[in-house]
């Protein structure tokens, strides 16, 4: 099991959601460097690289400018996992922190939404976080 957010479960979380060509599809012409982090944390963020909507890569530090920022507590981030919560509505209620472009957002929420519903499919520890 992987610590969530490090680079090891976003590697398979990566993969899980690439098997996913209706998903795969949705995210078509998107391209950026999403990193993933902590508000009230040390845990260190993980970048996300997407290229026309399929990962490219995965780093603990950003290899080129950072598109989107979404950061959230442990505890958020925990209900996100477990489908307590959508990343939709945490964003709505302020409890997922965005930085970036609103219109890049707001084009591809539904299947950013899919994205972070699939987040509990990959087997994660919060210990220690």
């Amino acid at each position: 099991m992987y610590h969530f957010l490090s680079i090891s479960w976003m590697e398979a979380y990566a993969a899980h959601c690439a098997q996913d060509a209706d998903l795969v599809k949705s995210l078509q012409g998107f391209n950026g460097l999403i990193e993933y982090g902590w508000i009230e944390a040390p845990n260190p963020s993980v970048y996300l690289h997407i290229c026309n909507g399929l990962p490219q890569d995965i780093t603990d530090s950003p290899a080129h400018k950072v598109t989107m920022r979404v950061h959230a507590r442990a505890d958020t981030w925990q209900r996100i996992y477990h489908r307590d919560i959508s990343a939709k509505k945490a964003l709505l209620i302020n409890e997922l922190k965005f930085k970036g472009s609103m219109l890049k957002l707001i084009k591809y929420m539904e299947p950013f939404n899919t994205t972070f519903r699939r987040m509990g499919d990959v087997p994660a520890t919060f210990q220690g976080l």
